[in-house]
């Protein structure tokens, strides 16, 4: 019989092992995305085309936990790189489906084969039995996150405080846009006085050299009447 704390440290390796799998697993995921060109959202949409087959944009933001909008421009990148097409309900033309290019899904399974072989190469250390029982576990754990995934997501803010949040940044890059307009007419104010200032001062330097000038004449003048 397992002891209990047998079964807790038994509980505990397993975590452990748990979370070093899905880190290697996230590793690999990212330099995937990165041979192919995809950030972490676009490649986990591509991967879940992959599994799901052909859907519509609606269907894929479920999937994914995007907005609609979201998902569109989404699929405006990955149609541009060439990984989905959108095409047209052959029942109702009004509706658009996505499904993935042969050639981009032939692109990825050749990427992921290598691991694939190494996985096939690790299996043959278990039995059938064992292989069943790693099955069933997964699965189980697929649907602990599944459905934990609603419940982190009510730690999003609201969409009513994120249009208060957008709000309150609109006012306060106005207030900022003001205030800036205001200082720089008051320093475009303060270049005109200078400009006045400096006007002014130049007149000023003028008239004094002026009746030098006149005096110089003056002598001139009497000086060729002398003459004279």
């Amino acid at each position: 019989m397992v002891s209990a704390r047998d079964r807790k440290s038994n509980l505990e390796n397993l975590a452990r092992a748990l979370r070093a799998f899905l880190s290697a697993s996230d590793a690999f995921d990212e330099t995937l995305g990165k041979v192919l060109g995809l950030n972490p959202t676009d490649l986990r949409c591509v991967d879940l085309l992959d599994q799901h087959g052909t859907m519509t944009a609606g269907a894929l933001a479920d999937l994914a936990g995007l907005s609609t909008g979201a998902v569109t421009f989404l699929l405006d990148r990955l149609e541009r790189a060439g990984f989905v097409r959108r095409v047209r309900d052959a029942q109702d033309r009004r509706r658009v489906h996505v499904e993935l290019v042969p050639r981009a899904r032939e692109r990825v399974f050749e990427l992921h084969a290598p691991l694939v072989e190494s996985w096939r190469a690790s299996a043959q250390h278990f039995s059938v039995s064992d292989l069943q029982l790693v099955a069933a576990f997964l699965n189980e754990g697929t649907k602990v996150y599944e459905a934990q995934v609603p419940v982190l997501r009510s730690n999003l803010p609201s969409e009513s405080g994120a249009r208060a949040a957008a709000g309150r940044a609109l006012v306060k890059a106005a207030v900022k846009a003001q205030a800036k307009a205001e200082v720089m007419e008051k320093l475009e104010e303060t270049a005109r006085k200078l400009q006045a200032k400096a006007s002014e001062l130049q007149s000023k330097a003028g008239g004094i050299h002026q009746p030098v000038v006149v005096r110089r004449a003056a002598r001139r003048d009497s000086s060729a009447g002398h003459d004279g």
